[in-house]
């Protein structure tokens, strides 16, 4: 039998644990380092998710801010820009707007009383609207520069001497002196006029000359009156 069975004394056993007490404090300092490197790096990434979200959220209201503005000064210039345009565009369109007229006779006239206005009523031109084929005056449009011919011719023998008329003021005079010649004469005469808005001109016959003044010739028209805005 085993001598152990019949002692009643208390059996102790001494075991040296430093060995392993210096390995769970190693353990137990890499556990508590990792932990705090976890838990810091955590906390950076949070904090640094939780700046990034600001930052974002601050970023996305600037950009709303700004392209609300650069989009209502944007339209603001646009609406400029196309009513700019459109006064632009009626000035041109006004600057651009043509006057010119071209008129003959509907008849020979013979002894037409002096100063009388010399009746080109047959209106084959009229740009603008601004000449008046029943009482034969251009009415000036708008101030500026125009010019105005004129041609008559006379029979054989016979006299017709005329006159331009702007705003009362007799300008020029063309005369067809053919009394003591016996073929048609012709004559023709140009003006330039600086006229005002309103104002009129038209052909007068000048004092008593207005002896002859043929419509035509060889069918087509020969005495005539035309002018434009320069």
């Amino acid at each position: 039998m085993p001598l152990l069975d019949q002692m009643k004394g208390n059996l102790k056993a001494e075991f040296d644990v430093s060995e392993m007490n210096k390995l769970l404090k190693v353990y137990i300092d890499q556990e508590i380092r990792s932990g705090v490197e976890i838990g810091l790096k955590n906390g950076v990434e949070n904090i640094i998710d939780l700046k990034m979200q600001k930052v974002h959220q601050e970023v996305a209201s600037v950009v709303d801010k700004n392209m609300s503005r650069y989009i209502l000064d944007f339209e603001s210039k646009m609406t400029k820009l196309k009513h700019d345009n459109a006064k632009e565009i009626n000035e041109i369109k006004k600057v651009s707007k043509k006057y010119a007229f071209f008129a003959s006779l509907s008849s020979d006239k013979n002894n037409l009383p002096a100063n009388s206005v010399v009746m080109f009523d047959i209106v084959s031109l009229n740009e603008g609207g601004a000449y008046d084929g029943k009482t034969c005056k251009f009415t000036c449009p708008e101030d500026g520069l125009y010019h105005f011919s004129w041609t008559t011719v006379s029979g054989d023998r016979k006299d017709f001497s005329s006159v331009l008329v702007a705003n009362g003021n007799k300008i020029a005079e063309n005369v067809v002196d053919s009394d003591s010649v016996s073929d048609t004469m012709t004559g023709t005469s140009n003006v330039i006029v600086r006229m005002m808005k309103g104002q009129k001109a038209w052909i007068a016959v000048q004092l008593s000359e207005g002896t002859n003044l043929d419509m035509e010739w060889n069918s087509s028209p020969c005495s005539m009156f035309s002018g434009f805005k320069l």
